[in-house]
């Protein structure tokens, strides 16, 4: 299980057992941190679709929330932390 390994490992808390599907899509993608950030716009772009139950939804776009958080918590380890920052969102944003 990807979260058992490497960058993902050393977070703390560890992610919820909901967000473990999420981190499980991004576990053959390479770089990690860039699927992270890839996975999270998907689930965001999924939340806001007009299709299907708002509950539902609201848990997609909380996934989003988590996912770019790992995004922003790995930005900040970069050697430049604000162009990380900076290149996140922007893919974030797209």
């Amino acid at each position: 299980m990807i979260v058992r390994d490497g960058w993902l490992a050393s977070r703390y808390p560890e992610p919820p057992v909901e967000l473990l599907s999420s981190l499980e899509q991004v576990r053959e993608k390479q770089p990690l941190k860039n699927a992270i950030v890839e996975t999270a716009r998907e689930a965001l772009a999924e939340a806001c679709s007009p299709i299907g139950k708002v509950r539902a939804r609201a848990f997609v776009l909380l996934e989003a929330d988590a996912l770019i958080t790992y995004a922003c918590e790995a930005a900040l380890e970069a050697d430049d932390p604000g162009g990380a920052l900076r290149r996140v969102l922007a893919a974030v944003v797209e």
